[in-house]
């Protein structure tokens, strides 16, 4: 008879030092390249250290655990926000809807429009009439051509009309963004 070998082992005790885990969580922050994968990594951490401790009472050792982590992890995020407020921004100056619709697609839509907020107050205010304009338009003339495309009234057809959906998707939240922030006043 086989017995599984995971239905012997119940549990294990796992000792966390504040001062190592600062230095291990320094060490993965500085020694990757990708802080979108950093802080998931963070948050992951966080999120197990809280799931597993043992501590309900919550100790002065267990919140200096965590508020090593939560540290850590709000670096991350502002530094990500950073970076993409600066893709945002550049995408926008560029023109790039591939840019654009990465960033957007790796966000939810209000963190999109926090970037979106903060790279439009990043970019000259004379250029802004005129990404405006290419993004609304960019927008209307795709959502035109889906229609077109399906031969339905109301319905779209992105397939045939060869529009990436997730590029439109991200041209007319930015359109919409535009269209209520600006044009309304």
């Amino acid at each position: 008879m086989k017995t599984d070998t995971m239905s012997s082992i119940e549990n294990i005790t796992l000792q966390v030092d504040s001062k190592k885990l600062d230095a291990f969580c320094k060490k993965i922050v500085s020694r990757s390249r990708n802080t979108a994968n950093v802080h998931e990594a963070l948050t992951v951490l966080e999120a197990f250290v809280s799931q597993f401790s043992s501590d309900s009472l919550a100790s002065d050792a267990y919140l200096n655990i965590q508020n090593c982590l939560t540290s850590h992890s709000e670096k991350t995020r502002n530094k990500l926000m950073q970076e993409k407020t600066a893709q945002v921004q550049e995408g926008m100056i560029t023109k790039n809807r591939l840019l654009l619709s990465h960033v957007y697609n790796s966000l939810s839509r209000n963190g999109f429009y926090q970037i979106l907020t903060e790279a439009t107050h990043l970019i000259n205010d004379s250029d802004i009439p005129e990404i405006a304009q290419w993004v609304i338009q960019w927008s209307t003339q795709a959502k035109q051509k889906a229609e077109q495309a399906s031969g339905y009234p109301d319905a779209l057809d992105f397939t045939k009309a060869k529009i990436n959906i997730e590029q439109y998707q991200c041209m007319s939240d930015i359109s919409y963004f535009f269209k209520n922030t600006y044009q309304s006043k």
